[in-house]
This record gives C-alpha cells, sequence and structure tokens, in this order.
C-alpha cells in the first residue's frame, strides 16, 4: 500500500459512524431537552464529518450547531462553532474544486449574517469558474453571485445610506 492512502484509510476508519447517525441522535437529545447529550452527540457529528473527505458533511454539521443554539446559553457558541464548521466546508470545497460547495458555503454565511465571508465565496466561485474555463459554468456563477449579492449584501449597502 502507498503512503497516502495508508493516511486517508484510518482517517476514514476512525469515525464512529456517519454524521447523519450521529446529528439524528443529536435531534432527538434536542427534543427530549438532553443538552449534555446533544453536544456529545454533535461534537460525533463534527469528528466523523472532519474524517470524511467532502464538505457535505461539515455544511450539515455547522447548520445542526445553530440548532443546538436554542438551548438556553448555547447560542453565542453554536454560532461561533457553525462559522468555524462552515469555514472549514469552504476551505475543502475550494481544494476540491466544488462550485456547488463553495456556493453552499456562500448561502450559510450569509443566513447567519456573516456578509464578508459571502464576499470571500463569491470570489472564490468566480476563481473557480474562470479555472474552469466553461462559459455556461462562468455565467451561472455570475448569475448566482448576483443572486446572492443581492440577497446578503444589499442589505448592508441599504443601511449604510
Amino acid at each position: 500500500m502507498k503512503a497516502g492512502i495508508d493516511r486517508i484509510i484510518p482517517m476514514l476508519s476512525t469515525a464512529e459512524g456517519s454524521w447523519t447517525q450521529h446529528l439524528q441522535r443529536m435531534d432527538e437529545a434536542l427534543a427530549e431537552g438532553n443538552a449534555s447529550a446533544a453536544v456529545r452527540a454533535w461534537r460525533q457529528a463534527y469528528a466523523a464529518a472532519l474524517g470524511s473527505p467532502g464538505w457535505v458533511g461539515l455544511v450539515e454539521v455547522a447548520a445542526a450547531s445553530l440548532r443546538i443554539g436554542a438551548i438556553p446559553g448555547f447560542a453565542r457558541a453554536s454560532e461561533a462553532r457553525a462559522r468555524e464548521t462552515y469555514w472549514t466546508a469552504l476551505f475543502r470545497a475550494r481544494q476540491q474544486g466544488s462550485l456547488n460547495g463553495v456556493l453552499d458555503a456562500a448561502e450559510a454565511f450569509g443566513a447567519i449574517g456573516d456578509r464578508s465571508m459571502v464576499e470571500q465565496c463569491i470570489r472564490i466561485a468566480e476563481s473557480l469558474a474562470a479555472l474552469n474555463a466553461d462559459a455556461g459554468t462562468t455565467d451561472r456563477v455570475r448569475d448566482l453571485a448576483a443572486r446572492l449579492a443581492e440577497r446578503y449584501l444589499a442589505p448592508r449597502e441599504r443601511e449604510a445610506v
């Protein structure tokens, strides 16, 4: 076995299971009002998503962090953790050349009010589209970027007026 593969396989096998299973347990614990079990399940989901090679799990786990914010006293920490996890998802998506991942991250950052990260995501998406050198992709990204800017960046411009 090659050295690069040796490093990947243990990382994938150390997760106790899919992040989805852990998120289901987290949601069950939230429904039962069991904050400690919810946080524990979220941490396991986070570890499983980090151990997986893609960005999708990280986006889902970040969104789940925001659900933990409904527990009294957890709002600030859960939003900070979601922001950090969305950032990690963005980084992975960019490394993998995934426009969908970058645009999903932009949507997520917009939903939590992080306008500067929406702008950064738009720039990354535009550069990925340019690397793709496909006019259709470039047009799609330009259209999506305009919608993201209208939804999340235009309110700031209106507030400044």
